[in-house]
């Protein structure tokens, strides 16, 4: 048995080949062998294919790391364009309080046909329907209901108190979250299927004036067209009045003017006939094509906004923010001309302490509301880009824009690539030369509409429209030297 060994720069191997005797190896094959295992050199350790490339084609990647800088910042007005709402008031013992009230429009849905003639209006009813809530069940609560003025044509969050009538009360009613009214049997046995009820007493005298709107013409009057509707009944303002421990997520908002009417009935031999008295309703309803102007208040939160050297805030709905910024000066000296790749950034949060009283959950965890298609996100977005971002009812691009959820494992929330937006900021310095400027981000927690589409190769879900995040929710986020970090691999450009 021979043994041969590759010798190579002072170094000795143990045997590369072994020939047995009686086995005959032809010599090119051996010279072969031998040169392949003497041609493996120091190159072996370069970078995987640079050796072989020539000079000119080289591409130098690079990677550095960057301190990100955050604060918190007031969001208190933000567009709500939506018929969905909430209602009520939660005290959290570490975020404050939050206390949601709104004004609506409505759209008419049922006049009175068939009314009994001379009849009037037996009653009227406001009825707030909704499936799900946050906080005590059995928690006593009030609600009082009064009239609107004239909405403004937005959809703001603006105080409404210049839009309704304080001093006019048109109901009012004491509630609980749990809804007496169904029982847990029947709810469970549905899987939800029942819409939770609170309903309000109105003034006779709305549906009468309402009554003679309809017999006004032909046309109806104002039942002719929602915008006729509105400048004739303006809406309502519904809001808290006692109670703290639960706020309820408003589906519907419904006016029922119940009425007495006439029904023809024919009798089983298809020639005499009869007629029955029965109570109907006419109905009107909160649809989006008419204006809801949901109010949010946070007291008691005034800690958040001070500057903190260790913390950032989130709260919503309409509460704080937090603002990131990037300081794209850096980021040019270090990377040069070099084209940006990938630019990471991970957000850590702070565990929540157990407190006896309510707490506020995370938000962007992507919970999914099965009623209105909708899951809970984390946008990043550029500063200047808000207003136009949600009044357009955009959805993240990944160029100006991005989305993450809370990773609990993690505790954190993690953006895999913001480069684009990194790299515009950059090309923008460059166009107008001019000094980079800082590059300034804000964290809005979202509520992301999606349409499903089921076929033969399984589901997927497609964004259609992001918008402010309405549920109360608050998290905390580390922002101490070095506790944000951005992570950026840049190339050249051949």
């Amino acid at each position: 048995m021979i043994n041969f060994y590759w010798k190579s720069k002072g170094l000795r191997v143990k045997p590369a080949m072994t020939i047995t005797k009686g086995l005959r190896v032809p010599a090119m094959a051996l010279v072969l062998g031998v040169c392949c295992l003497s041609s493996c050199d120091l190159d072996a350790i370069d970078e995987v294919g640079a050796g072989i490339q020539p000079d000119g084609d080289k591409i130098m990647v690079v990677s550095d790391s960057f301190d990100v800088s955050g604060t918190t910042v007031s969001m208190d007005n933000i567009y709500a364009k939506s018929i969905y709402g909430m209602l009520g008031r939660l005290s959290d013992p570490v975020y404050g309080d939050i206390a949601s009230s709104y004004a609506c429009q409505f759209y008419p849905t049922a006049g009175f046909d068939g009314i009994v003639e001379g009849a009037g209006i037996d009653s009227v009813q406001l009825k707030i329907l909704y499936a799900t809530f946050i906080g005590d069940s059995v928690a006593p609560m009030g609600v009082s209901i009064y009239p609107v003025t004239k909405l403004p044509a937005n959809y703001y969050t603006d105080d409404p108190t210049p839009f309704y009538d304080k001093n006019t009360v048109w109901g009012t009613q004491a509630y609980s979250a749990r809804d007496m009214s169904i029982s847990d049997s029947a709810y469970a046995a549905t899987e939800g299927a029942y819409y939770r009820v609170v309903s309000v007493d109105l003034p006779k005298e709305i549906g009468e004036k309402l009554l003679l709107e309809y017999n006004k013409d032909e046309r109806h009057g104002a039942y002719a067209s929602p915008e006729a509707m509105a400048e004739h009944f303006p809406g309502v303002y519904v809001a808290p009045t006692f109670g703290t421990g639960s706020m309820l997520n408003i589906e519907k908002t419904e006016i029922y003017v119940y009425y007495k009417r006439e029904y023809h009935l024919t009798a089983s031999d298809g020639e005499s006939d009869s007629i029955a008295t029965a109570t109907s309703a006419s109905v009107l309803t909160v649809t989006k094509e008419m204006i809801q102007l949901n109010r949010y208040a946070n007291s008691n939160d005034a800690h958040l906004l001070p500057e903190n050297p260790d913390r950032m805030y989130l709260k919503t709905p309409a509460g704080v923010c937090a603002q990131l910024t990037i300081d794209i000066k850096q980021i040019k000296e270090k990377m040069g001309n070099r084209k940006l790749s990938n630019v990471s950034l991970e957000l850590n949060a702070e565990p929540k302490a157990y407190t006896p009283g309510f707490s506020l959950g995370f938000p962007g965890t992507n919970a999914v509301n099965t009623l209105n298609l909708t899951r809970s996100k984390l946008l990043l977005l550029v500063e200047d880009s808000v207003q136009t971002f949600f009044e357009g009812g955009k959805i993240a691009d990944n160029r100006v824009s991005y989305l993450s959820t809370f990773n609990a494992t993690a505790y954190s929330y993690q953006y895999a690539n913001i480069a684009n937006v990194v790299q515009r900021a950059i090309d923008q310095s460059v166009a107008e030369n001019s000094p980079p400027q800082p590059l300034r981000l804000l964290l809005i927690p979202v509520q992301v509409s999606y349409y499903v589409e089921s076929s033969y190769y399984g589901t997927t879900y497609t964004d259609h429209t992001v918008a402010h995040y309405l549920a109360p929710s608050a998290v905390t986020l580390k922002k101490a030297p070095g506790d944000i970090k951005i992570r950026v691999v840049a190339s050249d450009v051949k």
